[in-house]
């Protein structure tokens, strides 16, 4: 046999070794386990550099459209997931039981600078002036047809049926004159109405509130609700999401978040051996390794029936066989 021949045999024969032992439970039990014993004093922050791998998410998060380009895929788990929750008979309190519930609220009364920040911003929204605006001129006029002694005028009632000119009209051109007020003194009307929210909308109120409306939909089904989402608008919200994912992701603004979160992460990791961490999260290695093991190996097995094992295995091997070094060795075996 050539020195080559051989050395494409031995090749070969380590590819399907190398194959064999990824398809097997116990390598899998044994390389996880002898990771474990390695990195286990370790500090895993000192695993991985920080910087190095916010720089490539920050690559990827700027030059990847991630999110569009699976939004085929998205949108095919998207209607599974919706079909199969309009059928489980599930309840909101099952999904989110009272103790928790009870939990978040106490955390959400905390933020009682957020709340009155949030109040603010949204009286003085525009459109919520327009709306209180609106809803003031139709009470006084309500009350000037209908209590005052103009309601007692011929034809005056009739006439709210014409439409607001003719009301108008009919009001004496007071129209006008109590819409500029409300214009000019709207500002004045939204901070009383922003104090007395403030006011009414103490921890306790809230939290009744709260309750009130947690005791209403925990027998609720999500499922009663879901069927209400019309099929064809599933692929529309996917693809405007997918959309809005990846450009929100491509900003400055985002990638800087995302950075400062990976080096606060492994600059946290520094406390954590992996020990202490799996302790922390109420597993160990050993029950990790028991559920990881077997699925690692099927996944081998199953990359194996698909030709894509064998390929990876050669590159992993790279070009040693081919190499002079490896040639000559077997040479001076062979004694060529």
């Amino acid at each position: 046999m050539k020195r080559k021949e051989l050395a494409e045999a031995l090749q070969q024969a380590h590819v399907e070794h190398a194959c064999q032992r990824l398809c097997a439970e116990d390598y899998w039990h044994d390389l996880l386990d002898q990771g474990a014993a390695i990195i286990a004093d370790k500090p895993l922050g000192t695993l991985v550099d920080g910087e190095v791998l916010a720089q490539v998410v920050d690559d990827w998060l700027a030059h990847v459209a991630t999110v569009e380009g699976l939004q085929p895929v998205i949108e095919s788990v998207a209607h599974a997931l919706l079909n199969h929750a309009r059928q489980d008979p599930v309840t909101f309190g099952e999904l989110l039981d009272e103790a928790q519930f009870e939990a978040l609220l106490e955390q959400l009364l905390r933020l009682r600078s957020l709340r009155e920040r949030t109040i603010h911003a949204v009286l003085n929204h525009p459109l919520i002036s327009q709306m209180v605006s609106e809803m003031l001129y139709t009470g006084i006029k309500n009350f000037l047809l209908e209590e005052n002694a103009l309601a007692k005028l011929p034809g005056v009632s009739s006439m709210m049926k014409l439409g607001r000119k003719s009301v108008g009209r009919a009001m004496g051109g007071l129209e006008e004159p109590i819409r500029s007020y409300l214009r000019q003194n709207i500002r004045a009307t939204l901070k009383t109405g922003e104090q007395w929210l403030n006011r009414e909308l103490s921890n306790d109120r809230i939290a009744e509130l709260a309750r009130d409306a947690y005791g209403r939909i925990a027998p609720m089904k999500p499922a009663a609700l879901l069927r209400d989402v019309p099929d064809d608008t599933l692929p529309g919200l996917v693809r405007q999401g997918a959309l809005l994912s990846d450009h929100a992701a491509t900003l400055d603004y985002s990638r800087r978040l995302v950075m400062e979160g990976i080096r606060a992460a492994i600059e946290a990791l520094m406390a954590w051996s992996l020990p202490a961490l799996l302790q922390a999260m109420r597993t160990d290695t050993a029950a990790r390794r028991d559920t990881l093991a077997p699925a690692l190996a099927r996944g081998a097995e199953v990359l194996k029936e698909q030709g894509v094992l064998s390929a990876w295995a050669e590159l992993a091997l790279g070009d040693f066989y081919q190499s002079e070094a490896c040639l000559s060795v077997l040479g001076q075996a062979l004694r060529e």
